[in-house]
């Protein structure tokens, strides 16, 4: 099995693609994507996280992460070259695997991938499959419409205080790379609020929102951000953070002026939809460069 490089968008015919979907909208809009670009779709859906129901007008059968044996069995009878992996999948231990007799063979890999933080895991994902055969694709390269682009996405723009408290942020997402704690934190008059650990972005917001609620923070009008970036040296084919409607929602509550994100390496689905949450929210959603 020869793995290649995809076509460009919406010169995919003949493309053999698998998604290993978790939950979130994500992995069904990329299906629709490639479907329509001429790929022939194969939907594996994680047990627990995704719906084959989602998946209408392509293939798609639910398989445990202890099946990982007839999984692969199933990719090489279909002679998928390119694989996306995306959706929210909480980190299982590797003690739940569950495997099965053919996926046994491959538990030493496993066991050394889950000796680190969530980089080493995924990287250890990447680098199996790839010892495979396959292709481990992006999914802002087979739907590059889900992409954050450069500047607004809705009618606002930051204030001079947000634009001040995103650059600020974006400054401490990159020293805070290599422990590898988070994608997201919230910046506001001069100082850090909050930092994204193991909670999730949406968690933070919560935290943050409670802080307010309960006098203990006070943010100045136009002030307050939330800032989201990959990691530095992070794997956008595998880990890319996202912001979805439920970010919007979460950023409005906690008082927030906006979300600044770097454009290209964050998810945001339709980018039409995204704009216009924001606008009635009255916040800002700007891809920063």
């Amino acid at each position: 099995m020869t793995a290649g490089p995809a076509d460009a968008p919406g010169k995919r015919a003949g493309l053999r693609l698998a998604i290993l979907a978790g939950s979130g909208e994500y992995p069904a809009h990329i299906a629709r994507s490639a479907t329509a670009a001429g790929a022939e779709v194969y939907v594996a859906a994680l047990s627990g996280a995704a719906e084959i129901a989602d998946f209408s007008g392509c293939e798609a059968s639910e398989y445990r992460l202890g099946q990982l044996g007839r999984l692969l069995d199933e990719l090489k009878r279909r002679q998928v070259s390119d694989i996306v992996m995306i959706g929210a999948l909480p980190r299982p231990s590797f003690g739940a695997l569950a495997p099965e007799l053919s996926t046994l063979k491959y538990l030493p890999h496993f066991a050394r991938a889950f000796q680190g933080g969530d980089d080493h895991l995924l990287k250890g994902v990447v680098a199996f499959f790839e010892g495979q055969g396959f292709r481990v694709a992006s999914p802002a390269e087979i739907a590059p419409e889900i992409v954050a682009p450069v500047g607004p996405l809705g009618r606002r723009a930051p204030a001079p205080a947000a634009r001040e408290a995103l650059e600020r942020g974006f400054a401490l997402l990159a020293a805070l790379s290599p422990f590898d704690i988070g994608q997201g934190a919230v910046v506001a008059d001069h100082r850090v609020i909050a930092v994204e650990a193991a909670e999730g972005t949406d968690a933070m917001l919560q935290r943050v929102a409670g802080l307010v609620k309960a006098g203990r923070l006070k943010l100045g009008k136009g002030d307050g951000v939330l800032v989201k970036a990959p990691k530095q040296g992070q794997d956008l084919r595998v880990d890319m953070p996202a912001v979805g409607p439920d970010t919007i929602a979460h950023v409005a509550e906690a008082g927030l002026a906006g979300i600044a994100i770097r454009a290209g390496g964050v998810l945001i689905g339709d980018r039409s939809r995204l704009a216009a949450l924001a606008d009635a929210a009255g916040i800002f959603v700007e891809g920063v460069a």
